[in-house]
């Protein structure tokens, strides 16, 4: 281990030295918040007399004086290299506008040999200064090293390479060519404390001790060093450093997947995946922080054997959730989706893609097991908590898709909020404004249109219900006291009971989908008037099938035998969609 204090001008200015962060690091993470400290920082150590200090540089050597692998401090040597590209670019334009610059400013800016610079910070004939994680290089080397803005960000951490070089492209072209000047004098001079390291063992040790600090790091990133560490201290001497390659090599793989993951779907970060796993395989729901896993390990024999595994394991969970978030063309799945998919439901994704075969027979059941679970769930919307009512049969699930469905089948009936009689109450209740409305509407349309519909398509064609809303068959009081048009079940003060107000104006019988401008269209219209809407500008049968529920006595009525009819239709195919009983096999 060798320490040695760098200016920043020394740290670069070798012709063949190169900086490599791994792949198992983390990407490009820096933002606005960290790009102004930096600047701030700078400008204001511009104008004074002390030394700037950047911090510490925490490197393994590869290659002594020429390659080095970045273990902590890659997020400022990015942002360093990101700023002087465009510190140089400036230069570059103000060199060429000397007519407005005064003579100190031009003669500094003639003494200064740009090309030696870049060849000093970016590039120096085949060597380039700074290699970003393998993924973001090819982009980090055409707009920075290439100086060549004509190239879109791909992922995450791109976009953020290109919001900083616009974040520091503008604010230097709003400061003084002198002022600049001083700045790039003070970066030069800026000290770094380079710690140089031998070998994985030494590195795994101080990217513990480094990420002890209370950095700001991901707990992903944390159990990592923690991992590192602990296969330098019980590893046998002369498998040190094999064992850490193994680990280095899972997380580079693993951070590979997540960088696709990100740019699939940005809600799920490395935290969340890493806390699905553990409670997937370690505690359950009842799981809260990476003490848990350091508990179990510690409780481990072969300590060597149980992180491998573990961290195996969890490269297996990221390529499953990489396939997850490429997956849509499974039906099942796809329902899961648009009916919000709450966070307890990703640890029974991760055992149902260990232990069975995705798109099989059971992998589906388990699937359409969920649905009806998150359904219900979302129907009831219950404070009591679902997860720990089903912790175990979480825990217990090794495969066995039909004792899954029967346990939760005889659990959500043990607990009345998320049982039978409890999802007949409330589809038989007040509908209007339940997060699931629309998600029923939509697959009640599906169980109507036959063979071939899915949620959204008819016929393979995308159904265009702009500004998606609920109608009220009946309508809703109108405002300023007018009366409620004819066809309707009112007294004669034209108005509804309160009876009627209370049980039948927001149940489902009253309640069908339609476009915002069909909406506003029909308003306050008569029942007669509704009824041809639905009729001549359906697009959607739930409005057509009106007609047939609507009360034939006295003249075509919407009225309270109407939508007890209607709603009995709507009660029996929910009851019976989000069914247990409709999964279960008899042997």
């Amino acid at each position: 281990m060798q320490f040695s204090k760098k200016t920043v001008l020394e740290l670069f200015d070798s012709s063949q030295k190169t900086f490599v962060i791994p792949v198992y690091q983390r990407a490009y993470s820096w933002e606005e918040s960290n790009w102004n400290t930096f600047l701030s920082d700078l400008c204001e150590q511009a104008e004074g007399e002390n030394n700037y200090f950047y911090g510490n540089l925490l490197l393994e050597t590869i290659a002594r004086g020429r390659q080095y692998e970045v273990i902590d401090g890659q997020q400022r040597l990015t942002t360093l290299t990101i700023f002087m590209r465009s510190l140089l670019n400036i230069f570059t334009e103000r060199k060429n506008l000397q007519e407005q610059l005064d003579e100190t400013t031009k003669q500094q800016l003639a003494e200064m040999d740009i090309a030696q610079r870049e060849t000093i910070y970016f590039k120096n004939g085949g060597t380039i200064k700074l290699h970003p994680v393998e993924y973001d290089e090819v982009y980090f080397n055409t707009l920075i090293i290439d100086n060549n803005p004509n190239i879109q960000p791909d992922s995450i951490s791109q976009k953020r390479m290109k919001a900083a070089k616009e974040f520091f492209d503008k604010k230097l072209s709003e400061i003084d060519t002198g002022i600049l000047l001083k700045i790039f004098a003070k970066l030069e001079a800026t000290d770094i404390t380079c710690i140089e390291l031998d070998g994985k063992k030494d590195s795994a040790l101080m990217f513990e001790l480094q990420n002890n600090r209370g950095a700001a790091l991901t707990n992903m990133e944390k159990l990592k060093s923690f991992f590192m560490y602990q296969m330098y201290v019980y590893s046998d001497k002369d498998e040190i450093e094999s064992n850490v390659k193994y680990l280095a090599q899972l997380y580079e793989k693993i951070y590979i997947i997540l960088n696709d993951i990100k740019d699939e779907n940005q809600s799920l970060q490395e935290d969340s995946i890493l806390l699905y796993h553990c409670q997937a395989y370690l505690n359950g729901f009842n799981y809260r922080s990476i003490d848990e896993v350091k508990t179990a390990l510690k409780k481990s024999g072969d300590k060597v054997a149980w992180i491998k595994a573990f961290v195996l394991e969890l490269d297996t969970t990221f390529k499953n959730f990489k396939q997850l978030s490429k997956n849509h063309r499974n039906d099942a799945l796809d329902d899961i989706r648009r009916i919000g998919s709450p966070a307890w439901i990703y640890p029974f994704l991760i055992r149902g893609y260990k232990y069975l075969e995705e798109n099989s027979d059971n992998f589906n059941d388990l699937l359409r097991a969920l649905e009806i679970l998150v359904f219900r769930d979302k129907l009831v919307n219950s404070r009591a908590g679902l997860e720990g009512r089903i912790n175990w049969i979480l825990l217990n699930f090794i495969g066995d898709v039909q004792a899954l469905i029967k346990s939760l089948k005889q659990k959500l009936n043990e607990e009345y909020h998320w049982s039978d009689l409890r999802m007949k109450a409330e589809l038989d209740g007040v509908m209007y404004g339940d997060s699931v409305l629309h998600y029923f509407l939509w697959k009640y349309e599906e169980s109507i249109q036959g063979k071939g519909y899915k949620i959204g398509y008819l016929n393979g064609q995308t159904i265009k219900i702009l500004d998606e809303e609920i109608e009220h068959i009946s309508p809703v009081t109108p405002p300023n006291g007018e009366s409620i048009k004819t066809g309707y079940e009112v007294g004669l003060d034209g108005k509804y009971t309160q009876e009627f107000t209370e049980k039948y104006l927001n149940r489902l019988g009253n309640l069908l989908l339609i476009s915002k401008s069909h909406n506003s269209s029909i308003g306050n219209q008569s029942f007669d008037d509704k009824l041809d809407s639905y009729t001549n500008r359906n697009i959607l049968l739930q409005q057509k099938e009106i007609r047939d529920f609507a009360n034939p006595l006295g003249g075509i009525r919407w009225d309270s035998a109407a939508i007890d009819r209607r709603q009995s239709r709507l009660l029996e195919f929910g009851l019976k969609k989000w069914n247990f009983d409709q999964l279960i096999k008899i042997p």
